[in-house]
């Protein structure tokens, strides 16, 4: 049986599947199908599976499956809207002006992904670290190293750890706040911090694995991480808002290219 639709421009009936209207010249789109979607499952489930294995927070997780559901949703949406008829673009009064202002048009974009991609994975990361010492019991200690470990990683990685013991307790640490240092390899790190090494930590009793152990600083470790989310907000929106400034004034500078009719 022939399947009749109708144009969604001009209201023709199409009679099978077509492509382009024969009456006004619109593109005729069809609807995307169950492929997206199917689509859309595979990246859930491969971008959770990889933010578990290497231990993303839950909200991060929550937050990127909502991105997908929304970009999925979005496509959807836009490939069943009628695609307009192209109109010829005008001619440029100032066609190397126009090349400067869409590079820098590219840079701005580029640069507003990073400041939220960046600044959430790091305002969040501060954020569960700050509830996560948050009204725990410390005090301050010492750690006495016993054997340091340099573990590499995917992508280059590098896991700098010892092992000790604080207050008679067997306990590990990561070196990484400790050492400023780049290190190549387990012999580096043994000559920086050699066997017996004295570092003053706070000891959190009531956690566990490497959180029980944190470097020591002037300012205790939930005050610390709270004041690094709160200043990577305050630097992310001030990186936002003046990208795009810049993003507004370069769109105003490359409509001005063109010849007025």
């Amino acid at each position: 049986m022939t399947s009749i639709s109708k144009c969604p421009k001009c209201g023709f009936d199409l009679t099978g599947p077509a492509s382009v209207c024969p009456m006004c010249g619109s593109r005729i789109v069809s609807p995307p199908g169950a492929k997206i979607w199917i689509l859309m499952l595979v990246q859930i489930v491969a971008s959770t599976a990889f933010m578990v294995a290497f231990r993303f927070p839950k909200i991060m997780i929550v937050i990127f499956v909502g991105m997908i559901l929304l970009g999925t949703a979005a496509s959807a949406w836009a490939k069943t809207r009628p695609v307009p008829i192209p109109v010829p673009p005008k001619p440029l009064s100032r066609p190397i002006l126009f090349r400067i202002a869409s590079i820098g048009v590219a840079i701005c974009a580029l640069a507003i992904v990073c400041f939220l991609l960046f600044g959430s994975v790091m305002f969040l990361n501060e954020w569960t670290r700050w509830h996560q010492y948050e009204g725990q019991p410390y005090h301050r200690s010492e750690f006495q190293v016993a054997e340091v470990h340099y573990q590499k990683g995917l992508k280059g990685s590098v896991d700098l750890s010892a092992s000790g013991t604080v207050d008679g307790n067997r306990e590990r640490m990561n070196l990484r706040p400790y050492i400023q240092a780049r290190v190549r390899n387990e012999d580096e790190l043994s000559l920086l911090v050699p066997p017996g090494t004295i570092i003053p930590v706070y000891f959190f009793p009531n956690l566990k694995g490497r959180a029980r152990v944190q470097l020591y600083t002037v300012v205790p470790t939930a005050e610390e991480s709270h004041r690094e989310a709160l200043s990577t907000v305050q630097y992310a929106l001030l990186g936002l808002a003046v990208s795009a400034g810049i993003l507004f004034l370069l769109v105003r500078v490359r409509r001005s290219c063109f010849v007025e009719s």
